[in-house]
């Protein structure tokens, strides 16, 4: 009897022993699986969470009506880590979603770089030819590549506005912005960058925002858009004084939230 009873004894050891074991695999405790990032973008209008479709005042009484938000980032750097190399913000398709990626954290850092737009070293690539999860790719780039003009758009404003101030909205007026071609390209950093960490059992969460004014993109104060003149521009040789506007508005636009 003292034999088995040694044995026994033994034998819970060693269960005890693999299950500890099994407990600090990879996957549990402090041998996570890689770290997940996650970047959203909120458009506002001034104060207020903006909503496609819906109209909004401007300070000289126009009233305006966002129908179309997208833009492309690329070459995303934060904590000296690459987080994306391309990402399409497609707010009536993805609402604030910048980019998911799994396996690179932020590390500590306050600020994030990114380009608006894509580099002329691969914005002339053939579209079809990128990865078929690539943002750059054909089928998800879609309407953001110009077939007349081969490159990207690098974003999109469009909108619908009101010029006379009657009380009356009717909104019936377009605004078309299209920015792209390689001297349009634009590199942005933002400050005060706050990411927010929850650990789970197996992935550890950062989340970052941004916001992008649209108020600001058509009152900026050194260079505010008249809508009534300034109200289409695809980037084309003779529309260079509006798109260069529309240019800085837009990457002065957007900020930490």
């Amino acid at each position: 009897m003292k034999h088995l009873s040694i044995l026994a004894l033994l034998v819970f050891v060693a269960l005890f022993s693999c299950n500890k074991d099994n407990d600090e695999s990879p996957g549990h405790g402090d041998m996570a699986t890689p770290p997940e990032s996650i970047l959203r973008m909120q458009p506002v209008f001034g104060s207020t969470n903006l909503k496609l479709d819906s109209v909004y005042t401007l300070s000289n009484g126009f009233e305006v009506k966002i129908i179309e938000l997208k833009a492309y980032f690329t070459d995303i750097q934060a904590g000296g880590n690459t987080l994306k190399d391309a990402a399409l913000f497609d707010f009536r398709l993805h609402g604030d979603l910048v980019f998911d990626v799994t396996g690179i954290g932020p590390g500590a850092s306050t600020f994030i770089q990114f380009g608006i737009g894509v580099p002329g070293t691969i914005n002339h690539n053939d579209p079809s030819l990128f990865p078929a999860s690539n943002p750059l790719n054909i089928a998800i780039a879609n309407d953001m590549h110009w077939d007349w003009n081969p490159g990207y758009i690098f974003f999109k404003v469009e909108a619908k506005v009101d010029t006379i101030a009657d009380g009356i909205t009717n909104c019936d007026h377009n605004l078309v912005y299209h920015v792209g071609t390689d001297g349009y390209y634009t590199s942005k950093t933002v400050n005060n960058i706050q990411w927010t960490q929850s650990d789970g059992v197996s992935t550890k969460l950062f989340n970052s925002r941004l916001k992008l004014d649209m108020k600001n993109f058509f009152e900026n104060p050194g260079s505010p858009i008249d809508v009534k003149t300034e109200f289409t521009t695809h980037s084309m040789a003779s529309q260079s004084a509006l798109t260069e506007k529309v240019r800085q508005n837009f990457a002065a636009s957007i900020s930490a939230l």
